[in-house]
C-alpha cells in the first residue's frame, strides 16, 4: 500500500515528538501472555514448515552461534573503543508518523534490512484491524535528538493483512503479543542517497524460524540445572523511560520463545529482560550475534558457523509497570498465515514472505531491480 503524505513532518516536530507507539500491557494482558511459558512448546501446525533459514542476500540456511555446551552467546571485537562496533548500530533509528487528523507526530523504533528497506512493528504502521494505514511516515537512521540527522520518507507500506484486518492470531485480547505484528517500509532517496548510505552503508540480516537452530543447554557440569531453549539477543530501540525517548538504547539479555494456542493456530513471540519497556520501543529490532568478527587465534572459535547482526523479531509490546522490566516481540516464524520454508530466496516465515514482496516478487514493489533491496 502506498504511504500517504499529508504535510512533511519537520526536524524541529520530529525533536518535540512526545508521542510513542508500543503496546503496553495491563495486568490481566501479563496473565494472558505468560500463561504460555507454562504451555508446552507446539508442535508445527498441519501444513506449516519449520526449520531456520538465513537470507543475507541470496537464501540459504546457516545455523547459529552455539557452543557445544549448547549456551549461546554474542561476542564481538571492541577495539579502540569499539570503533569497529559503533557503525553497526547506525542501521537502526527512530520512525515518525501521523494517526489520523491528529496534529501530534507519533514515533516507534526501527531498523534497516536492505538499502531502502526499513523494518518496524505492524502497530508502526496501521492500528490493529482499522484496514488504514497511518501516514506520513519517515525514517531517521542512528537518530539522536541532540545531533543533526537525514530523514527518509517512506513510499509503501507492506503489513500482513491479518494483521491489517484484524483476523491475526494474538495472545491477548486487542492485537497484543500477535503472531505477525511487522512491517516492511519502501523509503524515498534523500538527496540522491539511500537511507544505508546515511547509516554508514549499513543494514542487517535476518533470520527465521531461529529457536529451531538451537538446542537447549545440556552441558553435563549443570546436571542439576534445567536451562530451557534461548538465544543472547540485542535489542536497539527508543524509549520514553530513558533520555526522553530521544536517543538510541541498546538491552542484551537472554531471550526465551513463548508459545501460545489460540483456536487452531499458534502464536510465537519471545520475551527477555530489558528496561526499555515504555512506550517508544516498538518496532526495535531484536539481534543476534550483533558486532564484528575478531581474527581466531590459539584455537579460539565462535562456535556454529554465525550469522552476524541478524534480526530474529521486532519488538512487539512491554508492560505498563516501569518495574516489570520485560520486553515481547514478534517473531520471524512460519505460522498459518505464513506456512512455507522459503519466499523466493528471501527465506521462510513472515519476514521471508515481506521481502520477497518488497524485492523480487512480480505482483510486488521490484525494490531488487531499482538496487533498492539487499
Amino acid at each position: 500500500m502506498n504511504v500517504v503524505h499529508t504535510k512533511a513532518i519537520t526536524k524541529a516536530a520530529m525533536r518535540r515528538a512526545t508521542q510513542e507507539r508500543s503496546t503496553q500491557l495491563t495486568g490481566e494482558q501479563v496473565a494472558a501472555v505468560f500463561s504460555a511459558a507454562n504451555d508446552p512448546v507446539a508442535t508445527q501446525e498441519a501444513g506449516v514448515e519449520g526449520g531456520a533459514t538465513y537470507a543475507p542476500q541470496s537464501g540459504g540456511a546457516v545455523p547459529l552461534a552455539q557452543g557445544t555446551s549448547g549456551f549461546s552467546f554474542t561476542d564481538t571485537r571492541l577495539a579502540k573503543s569499539g570503533s569497529a562496533y559503533v557503525p553497526i548500530l547506525r542501521a537502526s533509528g527512530k520512525l515518525f508518523f501521523k494517526i489520523g487528523t491528529n496534529a501530534a507526530t507519533y514515533s516507534c523504533s526501527a531498523s534497516l534490512i536492505g538499502k531502502s528497506l526499513l523494518l518496524t512493528a505492524a502497530q508502526c504502521v496501521c492500528g490493529f484491524g482499522s484496514n488504514k494505514l497511518y501516514t506520513d511516515h519517515t525514517f531517521v537512521p542512528d537518530y539522536d535528538v541532540s545531533k543533526g540527522f537525514t530523514p527518509f520518507k517512506a513510499l509503501k507500506a507492506g503489513v500482513p493483512t491479518s494483521f491489517l484486518k484484524g483476523t491475526d492470531a494474538c495472545a491477548s485480547a486487542g492485537g497484543v503479543g500477535c503472531a505477525n505484528d511487522l512491517a516492511v517500509l519502501y523509503l524515498d532517496l534523500t538527496g540522491g542517497q539511500q537511507a544505508f548510505q546515511a547509516a554508514g552503508n549499513t543494514y542487517y540480516n535476518y533470520l527465521a524460524n531461529a529457536f529451531d537452530a538451537v538446542t537447549a543447554p545440556s552441558w553435563t557440569f549443570y546436571t542439576n540445572v534445567a536451562v530451557p531453549k534461548y538465544l543472547e539477543v540485542s535489542v536497539l530501540g527508543y524509549s520514553s523511560g530513558w533520555d526522553a525517548n530521544g536517543k538510541m538504547q541498546m538491552s542484551n539479555s537472554p531471550a526465551f520463545q513463548s508459545y501460545k494456542t489460540v483456536g487452531t493456530k499458534t502464536v510465537k513471540n519471545m520475551v527477555k529482560g530489558s528496561s526499555l519497556g515504555l512506550i517508544g520501543a516498538g518496532g526495535a529490532p531484536w539481534i543476534i550475534n550483533l558486532g564484528v568478527d575478531a581474527t581466531a587465534s590459539n584455537g579460539a572459535t565462535y562456535g556454529t558457523v554465525t550469522p552476524r547482526n541478524a534480526i530474529i523479531g521486532v519488538n512487539s509490546y512491554g508492560w505498563t509497570d516501569p518495574k516489570t522490566n520485560v520486553l515481547g516481540a514478534c517473531m520471524f516464524a512460519t505460522n498459518n498465515e505464513f506456512p512455507y520454508a522459503a519466499y523466493g530466496i528471501r527465506g521462510a516465515s513472515n519476514i521471508g514472505f515481506l521481502v520477497d514482496y518488497a524485492c523480487d516478487s512480480p505482483v510486488g514493489w521490484g525494490m531488487r531491480a531499482k538496487g533498492l533491496c539487499r
